[in-house]
């Protein structure tokens, strides 16, 4: 049976979660936590969704994030995607970093949405991370005069009244397209970039395409099948010490 699809419609807003496999750490050092943050942060601005609120927590994390015309679907896609590649090639790790589908709850009103920042905001000091929530460096720390949370909150209510889903047409940047791209960059071919050569000025066309690639949502084995080659080259051009894309 199919997964059911994820209500959408411009202007929502979600809780949105999701944690490490088997509840395991997904963020290490400070510099785990700004990769993500640097992501986040770039993704949001690219769909034209915004931040009510988040925190990083070392096994998972939290959104308050409101989206636009791009479902939260793809913008959940592109983070996590980037942020396990990335984290996977620094600790020489393969597989899966996140549980499974991440979590998604529509916002239905303003009370649940104040209560849901508190939540998130308090986060760290109901795991005795901190003292105060504002001492918490990985979370927007919005200042919390708001309304003191609600002892009956509860993040995973059950919605009896779900907006209607709407299934808008969204541009995506093809992988035909990112190879226009890369040619009309570094004036070489796709059927060059796809070849078995080991030019340095071809494998940094390649690894720029696989940067690319990763950005506008792709998967790995799809970058692969494009380029024609494995998998695991993929991962050896994302590690390329190549310069971002500028075209």
């Amino acid at each position: 049976m199919g997964r059911r699809p994820r209500i959408h419609y411009p202007g929502a807003v979600y809780h949105a979660l999701d944690r490490g496999v088997e509840k395991r750490a997904i963020f290490l050092d400070r510099c785990d936590y700004e990769a993500f943050l640097k992501i986040l942060l770039r993704v949001v601005g690219e769909t034209g969704a915004a931040l009510f609120a988040y925190c990083l927590m070392p096994n998972h994390f939290h959104l308050a994030i409101q989206v636009g015309p791009v479902p939260l679907a793809y913008i959940m896609q592109r983070i996590l995607t980037s942020y396990a590649i990335t984290f996977n090639v620094r600790y020489g790790r393969t597989g899966h970093l996140f549980e499974g589908r991440h979590t998604a709850i529509p916002c239905l009103d303003d009370r649940y949405l104040l209560n849901l920042i508190r939540y998130i905001q308090l986060n760290p000091v109901r795991a005795k991370l901190v003292a105060h929530a504002e001492d918490w460096p990985w979370s927007s720390r919005v200042p919390l005069e708001l309304p003191e949370l609600d002892p009956d909150f509860d993040p995973w209510p059950k919605i009896a009244d779900r907006p209607t889903l709407i299934r808008p047409r969204i541009e995506i940047t093809t992988l035909d397209e990112i190879g226009a791209k890369i040619s009309s960059a570094t004036g070489f071919e796709a059927v060059e970039m796809r070849s078995g050569t080991k030019k340095i000025e071809v494998v940094h066309a390649k690894a720029l395409f696989a940067r690319e690639g990763i950005r506008n949502g792709h998967r790995i084995r799809e970058i692969a099948a494009w380029l024609q080659t494995a998998p695991g080259s993929v991962g050896y051009y994302l590690r390329k010490n190549s310069t971002d894309l500028r075209a």
